[in-house]
């Protein structure tokens, strides 16, 4: 009962976030339009701003509390909430559920080498609510712990395999090696990154391009806030045909961080937008909480997420095999390797390799 409690404060909570978050677009009063001369200037200070801060982040460590909201909509919908639970009428389905997750995790980077380590686990059970008829669906998923490790060679992540049906005690584990790609969602350095490029990178392309004679250039308008000694730049870029594709807050009190981000569908309406709040460690500024949506072209929510850090750590000491998957694995767990195509259990502190039989003839 207690759990179902909680999981009904947590959701209800989720649901009115959801109930009242309405895409609402940045709000670009009291900004003046710099002159075209001095977009080069401008774009140069905050990119090494960005840069130099960033520069000064060996390892990182710290906690992030993590609530997620995804939408699924459709025939899908009905069939996954049919197959979760039996209290459904199956007559009346619904067309979209939203899944809910509460998460705290561990995670540790060591930036210069590019090693990244996470161990999240659930601080509420999961589950489905259907908004429109604002109703929970718990759901029993076994056991929440995951743990992630991110290299310049590889990604792994590991899983219960199995666990006690009662008590959710994981007995053992599944590890899955593939090859590196891409940034974990629960990242923290994904705040000072455009895309799949760091900021300091992806606004000296613009710059660039902007610079180019005879090709085709992004639109790049640079809006201007003075209050006190705080400077604000509003960044909206357009593609070659003039329609708006993004627009980027950046603070001189932040150390010219982006603050917020908003994007476009082609017809102008919003697509996803993110508020980004920092902090000052070590007189480096690292994000504090983050909360982010991306929406439907209906306006609906596709996804959101509200982050928080804690007990952030930075440049201090990380052991080398905090990033090894041997580090979490307990005998008899198993590795599947995708870059090798090989299949491993873990057997006294080493991986032996598991020779496939031969398929009968």
């Amino acid at each position: 009962m207690a759990n179902n409690a909680r999981c009904f404060l947590a959701v209800l909570s989720i649901a009115m976030i959801c109930s009242v978050n309405c895409p609402a677009r940045e709000d670009g009063g009291d900004y003046t339009i710099v002159e075209p001369n001095e977009i080069p200037g401008i774009l140069s200070i905050i990119a090494s701003s960005i840069q130099g801060n960033f520069e000064k982040i060996k390892t990182w460590q710290g906690w992030i509390t993590d609530v997620s909201v995804t939408s699924v909509r459709g025939e899908l919908a009905g069939e996954l909430l049919k197959k979760a639970s039996k209290d459904v009428d199956p007559n009346n389905l619904p067309d979209e559920i939203q899944v809910i997750h509460n998460s705290r995790t561990e995670y540790k980077i060591n930036v210069a080498n590019n090693h990244f380590s996470s161990l999240s686990d659930r601080t509420e059970p999961p589950a489905y609510l259907d908004p429109k008829n604002s109703k929970i669906y718990p759901l029993d998923w076994g056991p929440g712990e995951r743990i992630f490790l991110i290299t310049s060679d590889y990604k792994t992540e590991i899983t219960a395999a199995s666990w006690g049906t009662k008590d959710k005690v994981i007995s053992s584990r599944m590890a899955v090696k593939e090859p590196p790609g891409g940034v974990h969602k629960l990242d923290p350095r994904k705040v000072f990154y455009f895309g799949e490029k760091t900021f300091w990178r992806a606004l000296r392309n613009i710059l660039q391009n902007i610079q180019t004679p005879d090709i085709e250039h992004y639109g790049v308008v640079i809006k201007k806030r003075v209050a006190g000694d705080n400077t604000t730049y509003r960044l909206e870029i357009s593609d070659s045909g003039k329609k708006l594709l993004s627009t980027h807050i950046f603070s001189s009190e932040m150390g010219f961080n982006q603050t917020y981000f908003e994007t476009y569908f082609d017809d102008g309406s919003l697509r996803s937008k993110k508020t980004i709040e920092f902090t000052k460690v070590q007189n480096v500024f690292l994000p504090k909480k983050w909360e982010g949506a991306v929406y439907f072209r209906d306006g609906g929510l596709d996804w959101q997420e509200d982050c928080t850090i804690e007990n952030q750590q930075i440049n201090m000491p990380i052991p080398d095999n905090t990033f090894s998957e041997l580090t979490y694995l307990n005998s008899g767990d198993k590795v599947r390797d995708k870059i090798t195509n090989k299949d491993f259990e873990y057997k006294n502190g080493a991986l032996v390799e598991l020779v496939k039989k031969p398929s009968p003839k």
